[in-house]
């Protein structure tokens, strides 16, 4: 005898995540975080010194100045490289300091 009820884990996550935008922003900033550092490499990353995300605009905290400026003039292939890892675009502008 079958529940009627039966549903998989990952639609339940999911119906929960599109039901609560707060939880959905969260977990959008907890995956662009972790994507930062999986993209960027342990180069890059050991040279971040904070990264934060709200509402699309993703801010990178940098300890070295010629990374900066590299970073600077490649930031459309930044965006679109995260976004591609995301399978979504979520992120709409970098800046980096």
């Amino acid at each position: 005898m079958g529940r009627h009820n039966d549903h998989n884990i990952k639609d339940v996550f999911t119906f929960y995540e599109e039901a609560n935008p707060r939880i959905k922003k969260g977990l959008d900033t907890v995956k662009v975080l972790e994507i930062w550092h999986e993209v960027m490499g342990t180069t890059i990353s050991g040279y971040t010194q904070k990264v934060s995300f709200h509402e699309g605009n993703l801010k990178v905290y940098l300890t070295s100045a010629p990374l900066k400026k590299e970073l600077l003039a490649g930031k459309e292939k930044i965006i679109s490289l995260l976004n591609d890892a995301l399978d979504q675009p979520i992120i709409r502008t970098v800046e980096i300091y």
